[in-house]
C-alpha cells in the first residue's frame, strides 16, 4: 500500500468513526472531540485524487487527463 493509499484508508477510517460513534465522547467529566468531518471530507477528496494520479502514472498515462468522480 502506497503512501496516499494508507492516509486515504486513514481518513476514511476516521470518517467511519465519526459516523458510528459520534463528533465527541464524554466520559468521567472528560470530552474527546474528534476531527471536523467537513475537514476529513475535503481530505478525503484530495486523497482520492492523489491516489488516482499514483495509479495513472504507475500505467504510463502521465499525458492523458483523468476526471475522478467524488
Amino acid at each position: 500500500m502506497t503512501e496516499a493509499q494508507q492516509r486515504l484508508a486513514d481518513v476514511r477510517a476516521a470518517i467511519k468513526d465519526i459516523l458510528e460513534k459520534g463528533q465527541s465522547i464524554r466520559k468521567d467529566g472528560r470530552e474527546l472531540r474528534r476531527a471536523d468531518l467537513d475537514s476529513l471530507r475535503s481530505l478525503e477528496a484530495q486523497y482520492t485524487r492523489d491516489v488516482a494520479a499514483e495509479q495513472l502514472a504507475q500505467r504510463g498515462a502521465r499525458n492523458r487527463i483523468s476526471y475522478v468522480k467524488i
